[in-house]
Parts: structure tokens; C-alpha cells; sequence
């Protein structure tokens, strides 16, 4: 990155993923100028690993625009909509983690004043930027016709038994796997019509037909081990991304009895072959977690230095903000 020495961030929310942000500023040689969080023992910690950052307890946006080139937004959700909306009024761009906003109206309103304005908005979809899900999407044009998209986790992230605290994580992790659809399937999902099932908070499966193919995503909060996997499923072969180490596996097409007899060897030896180019890599890039996030925060910076087209083309974030509105509304529903 060059923007005059490299970006400056403001990261607001100095919690976990504020850290992460922080982390891959720092590694794409960008500065931590402004860490905002209304816990002291937080942004102070937080602080302490970028010692030039100023520090504050509440979003000051024209307070950020005089000190960085753009806000990382790790706060709560409810306070998304508030805080981007000031920032872009600022002229502040926004990278903004997800679910982007409550509420796909919300989203559409600030995508469009964010054009008006001249200002770049971002949802932290980085499954998009992992390089296996990159690698995926440039096998598809030899893969045929995709027949199933296979979505499936189950959260580290559910470290409670509370039922609404549980559903709101299904609501979290959904920009997901909306968003991979949107990738894989070149289609909206926003107008999809929806089966779902949820037989107890934190447990969620969810099918569609979306571009003649099937689409099923599943989502538990209490299966383990942890997982977070994609697979597609084409008349010319299958592929699978590990969506949580950032490596991908492609199955040839080919059908005979010595195929499906080799089949589980050579499937695993081309995992074990692709875990260990990618853990490799991500070792020497120094990226122990969240594979895909310095990717995404890359080509944030960079489209703010040289022009072009968004990360994620706002008609692609009010999309996924819809499709998410609709599930969680038929989550809800489910439980009354």
C-alpha cells in the first residue's frame, strides 16, 4: 500500500475482531490511528499494542476523518446503521464487520448515501477473499452446470445456552454463506423462496433452489467439532472449500469401479497436499486466523487509493442484507 505512507484505521469496537482488524492494518503496513470503544479496559488494551493510536469512548466521526482514511467497524450490531451512517456523512469510508446493518432497508439507504457522497462501504464478507474460495470460483467455468451448494457449520462461536443469544448467532453467521451463493451461483438470493427448519435455538437448516440448483445450508451452534465447509456439486466434478483454514479441494468427474475404490485415498491425499501448501502459506504471511480478512482489507485500501468498482458492489450488500432479513424473520416465526 503506498496512500502517502500507508492507510491510517480507526478501529471501532476494540473486541475481538477489533483486534483482527487492527492486526491486518498493521501487516499491510498501515498504522492504527484511532481505536473507539466505550469500555476502558478494552480500548486501553487495545492501545497498548498500537501506542500513536488516540483514544476515545464514543464515535466522533469528524474526529476519525481528521485522524485516519477509514473506520473499521467492530461495535455491536445495533449500532451499525448509527456509526456508518455519521462516518459517510464525515466522509469517512467504512469497512463495516457483518452482519453489515439490522435491516436491509438500512442497508440500502446507506449504500445509496455512500454513492451520493462519494464514500466506500464495506461488509467483512471475507470468505469471498479466502484463496481457496478464490481457486473454487476459477474452477466453475470447467465444472458445468452446478447442480448443489452445500454450506455447512457448526460454531465455535456459541458459548451459551441462552435461546435468544443462540439465534441471534445463526442471524450473524448468515451473510456467509448468502454471500458465497451470490459468488458460486452468479444469482440473487434476496428473491429466493426459502424451506427451513429449526428444531431448537442455535440449530437452522435452510433450502432453496436458486439457478436450478439445489441450495442447503446448515448452521448448529451445538454440533462439533467445529466446521465451516462449502461444497458444490456440478455435472463436470465436484469442489470443496475448507472455509475455515482458507484451502480448497477439486474431485474429478471421472466414474469407474477403480474410481470409486480409490476414491477416499486420493480425496485425502489431496486435502493433506492443499493443507499443507495452505498452512504454509499462511504461516509465512503470518496469518494465523479469520483467512481472507487481509485479503478483503487489501483490496478495501486499495480501491480507496485507485478508483474503481467496490469490494462488494453495493446492489451485492443490499442483496444479502434482504435474504438475511427474510431467513432471520422465518426464524422468529419458527419459535412463537
Amino acid at each position: 500500500m503506498t496512500l502517502h505512507g500507508g492507510p491510517r484505521a480507526a478501529i471501532i469496537g476494540a473486541g475481538l475482531m477489533g483486534r483482527w482488524h487492527a492486526d491486518a492494518v498493521r501487516r499491510i503496513g498501515g498504522r492504527v490511528t484511532v481505536i473507539v470503544d466505550p469500555d476502558a479496559s478494552a480500548r486501553e488494551a487495545l492501545g497498548r499494542r498500537y501506542p500513536g493510536a488516540r483514544l476515545a469512548a464514543d464515535v466522533d466521526a469528524d474526529f476519525v476523518a481528521r485522524h485516519a482514511t477509514a473506520a473499521h467497524v467492530c461495535a455491536p450490531l445495533p449500532t451499525h446503521g448509527p456509526i456508518v451512517a455519521a462516518l459517510i456523512d464525515a466522509g469517512v469510508h467504512a469497512l463495516v464487520e457483518k452482519p453489515f446493518c439490522e435491516t436491509a432497508e438500512t442497508a440500502a439507504e446507506l449504500t445509496s448515501r455512500a454513492n451520493s457522497r462519494g464514500v466506500m462501504v464495506c461488509p467483512v464478507h471475507q470468505f469471498l477473499f479466502q484463496d481457496g474460495v478464490r481457486q473454487l470460483a476459477l474452477w466453475l467455468p470447467e465444472m458445468g452446470t452446478v447442480r448443489r451448494f452445500e454450506f455447512s457449520t457448526c460454531s465455535a462461536g456459541a458459548a451459551t445456552n441462552d435461546a435468544a443469544s443462540l439465534d441471534a448467532l445463526i442471524g450473524e453467521i448468515l451473510p456467509h454463506p448468502l454471500s458465497l451463493v451470490q459468488l458460486v451461483l452468479r444469482s440473487e438470493v434476496a428473491s429466493a423462496i426459502w424451506q427451513i427448519a429449526h428444531p431448537t435455538p442455535g440449530e437452522f437448516r435452510a433450502l432453496s433452489t436458486i439457478g436450478g440448483a439445489i441450495v442447503d445450508v446448515a448452521i448448529s451452534a451445538h454440533g462439533r467439532p467445529t466446521e465451516n465447509t462449502l461444497r458444490v456439486v456440478a455435472d463436470g466434478g465436484s469442489a470443496s472449500a475448507d472455509l475455515f483454514h482458507g484451502f480448497s479441494v477439486r474431485e474429478s468427474a471421472d466414474v469407474s469401479r477403480r474410481r470409486k475404490i480409490a476414491a477416499p485415498f486420493v480425496s485425502s491425499g489431496k486435502a493433506l497436499r492443499s493443507a499443507s501448501v495452505n498452512l504454509l502459506r499462511r504461516a509465512v504471511r503470518r496469518e494465523p486466523a479469520y483467512p481472507g480478512l487481509r485479503a478483503l482489507v487489501v483490496a478495501f485500501y486499495s480501491t480507496i487509493e485507485i478508483g474503481g468498482p467496490w469490494p462488494i458492489l453495493s446492489d451485492a450488500i443490499v442483496d444479502v442484507a434482504a435474504a438475511r432479513d427474510h431467513l432471520v424473520s422465518r426464524l422468529r416465526e419458527s419459535t412463537t
